[in-house]
């Protein structure tokens, strides 16, 4: 069943590449992905796979359901892009005027999709079901993912794996870690009142990512 999911895989290289190029050159920034879900929904469908969309707002869910019993498992990746111009000068360069994918929510995407069709092809000998959980804005605060999770997207999972590119992880390595290992977005605020030189209050306010 393996060999046949990572032959999938490999005759899908090249149009996965194209799909994660076609994301880079059509950013859609948080709370504003309209093509993204649409194009990802597509695809899914095509899969045969039970499509569910708007899904807390945006998002965009798959269920593969196996051939034989067992639980569901949940993969997860987002796909919203960041307020940053590209200046890259390739073909696949964002056509978006002041955003672009520069977290690797293109990659994330493609992946997960090639994923969905890599198992689809080996689903019925699949134990369990597999759930696709195309997040949308993943860059702000709190995201798209409690609005995914107050909807219903984690009824019935067992286990869920988000996955996040590393550029220090050398090309066909995994690194991976019990419970949490990728850092989460969070805010404070700080207040610090004093008198300035024209005897001004002033107030301070940080809001740092962690």
């Amino acid at each position: 069943m393996e060999k046949v999911a990572y032959k999938e895989l490999e005759a899908k290289f090249e149009e996965l590449v194209s799909i994660r190029r076609d994301l880079h050159m059509y950013p859609e920034l948080s709370f504003e992905e309209q093509r993204t879900p649409e194009m990802i929904a597509t695809y899914l469908r095509e899969l045969g796979l039970e499509v569910k969309t708007e899904v807390g707002g945006r998002g965009v869910t798959a269920l593969l359901k196996g051939g034989k019993p067992g639980k569901t498992v949940a993969l997860r990746a987002d796909f919203d892009a960041l307020p940053i111009q590209d200046e890259k000068s390739v073909p696949y360069k964002s056509k978006i005027a002041g955003v672009m994918h520069a977290c690797g929510h293109d990659i994330h995407t493609a992946s997960l999709l090639g994923t969905a069709c890599a198992l689809s092809k080996v689903k019925d000998n699949l134990h369990g079901n597999v759930l696709f959980i195309h997040q949308f804005a993943e860059e702000v605060i709190p995201g798209g993912a409690k609005a995914m999770i107050e909807d219903g997207c984690l009824n019935d999972v067992d286990v869920i794996y988000g996955a996040h590119v590393l550029s220090n992880v050398p090309v066909g390595q995994v690194c991976f870690k019990e419970n949490y290992m990728m850092a989460a977005g969070d805010k404070f605020e700080i207040v610090i009142e004093g008198k300035g030189g024209m005897d001004l209050h002033r107030t301070l306010r940080l809001i740092p990512y962690l």
